[in-house]
């Protein structure tokens, strides 16, 4: 079996020196390809991570480092164009933007003068697509009323039913501060929009505790509770050889 792991988080550059980051350790997918590579089923691990994650040291795991959510798409594509891959575990943080451009207060309001929009929509619309001033290197720590314009990033996941329709996929799914009920939902419509077999949803009063508390959701919409990255990893691990 060979299984593709994604663990950690994202990071979106603003300049030369600064980063809009996902704050995960991936730490959870660590432990779910240890448990992986604990098995004589699992035959190449391939463990694509942010770079300040928790790094792999098993040897049926190839490392494939990360920045940018451009960077990890890259890397997926890769690992499937040259691999069979018969189990995913999207365990990644991954950016929902992506900065398009950094502008001020004062070259903003410049352009809108000039262009003297008459309606809403016509305002929305120069917003949107105005320009900035950055072009490489570090924004002046002495600029002032600072405007950064993002765009949305690439959905990774949804690419892995177009690169590998036959592969198990289990996604993530993470909110903050919701019932439960909300939770399954949210885990459930992911299942149904990506085609995955599993979500593993969290949410983020509990992965912040020392007792993580995951439920795995099938499309059953049979919620599943482990607690403990450990359980999480394990009970993951257990399903996918269970399935494939």
């Amino acid at each position: 079996m060979n299984v593709l792991i994604t663990a950690g988080g994202t990071a979106e550059r603003i300049d030369s020196v600064r980063s809009v980051v996902n704050f995960a350790t991936g730490k959870l997918g660590s432990l779910i390809a240890d448990y992986f590579a604990e098995s004589p089923k699992a035959e190449k691990i391939f463990y694509i991570c942010g770079k300040n994650a928790v790094q792999q040291t098993t040897t049926k795991a190839k490392i494939l480092p990360i920045e940018t959510v451009d960077e990890l798409e890259n890397a997926v594509r890769k690992v499937f164009r040259e691999n069979r891959v018969d189990a995913i575990v999207h365990s990644m943080a991954v950016g929902d933007f992506q900065m398009r451009a950094a502008t001020n207060a004062r070259l903003l309001a410049e352009s809108i003068w000039k262009a003297k929009p008459k309606t809403q929509n016509e305002l929305e619309k120069l917003i949107a697509n105005a320009g900035g001033f950055y072009y490489g290197g570090k924004i002046s720590s002495n600029e002032e009323n600072l405007i950064l314009l993002f765009k949305q990033a690439p959905k990774i996941i949804s690419l892995f039913r177009e690169l590998s329709p036959r592969s198990l996929l289990i996604g993530f799914k993470l909110l903050d501060g919701v019932p439960l009920e909300t939770l399954i939902d949210a885990a459930y419509s992911s299942i149904m929009k990506n085609g995955c077999e599993y979500v593993l949803a969290n949410d983020l009063q509990d992965v912040a505790s020392e007792k993580h508390i995951g439920y795995l959701i099938d499309r059953t919409k049979n919620a599943r509770k482990y607690e403990g990255k450990e359980q999480i990893a394990r009970g993951i691990v257990e399903e996918v050889f269970r399935k494939v």
